[in-house]
């Protein structure tokens, strides 16, 4: 079954709220903020999506957001557990990267784990271009998190997509 990125409506805040959850515990955002986000222009979302059709919802495989903005930021990235190792996280990262830069951005800030547990994702950033460059302490409930940021070039050759 082929998957492929769609942009989330505001209806789809339950599911995106229920798929956070899943993936970041305690770090999840509610589904009031879901509800906010989907409804704002501030920041684009999309969803890797898998199945669906005339009764049965596509399964949620990834999920993604990018502000808006010369300084964009990486709002969120999660992968489903089940879908790790795939190479979803980077194709999702890509998606975001070029919504970024088509929208302007010349740097996209985020934020990940400084300990063992964002370890991988550092690895995944770090392929995108993205380098530490400050830090935020006790930022997830106690664990410190690393501030990363890619510079996006000279638009004209900036391909997001290696």
């Amino acid at each position: 079954m082929s998957s492929r990125f769609v942009t989330p409506r505001p209806s789809w805040a339950g599911r995106c709220a229920a798929f956070d959850d899943r993936v970041f515990g305690a770090e999840a955002w509610p589904l009031a903020v879901w509800e906010h986000e989907l409804g704002s222009t501030a920041a684009s979302y999309r969803v890797l999506v898998r199945g669906g059709g005339i009764a049965a919802l596509p399964e949620i495989l990834a999920l993604g957001g990018v502000s808006a903005g010369v300084d964009a930021e990486i709002l969120t990235l999660g992968v489903a557990e089940a879908a790790r190792g795939q190479g979803i996280g980077g194709e999702l990262l890509d998606e975001l990267l070029e919504i970024a830069w088509a929208g302007g951005a010349e740097q996209v800030f985020l934020e990940v784990r400084a300990g063992e547990a964002g370890a991988a994702a550092r690895h995944l950033y770090g392929t995108r271009g993205f380098e530490i460059v400050g830090e935020r302490p006790n930022y997830y409930h106690g664990e410190d998190a690393l501030i990363m940021r890619s510079t996006l070039g000279n638009r004209e050759h900036y391909n997001p997509r290696h």
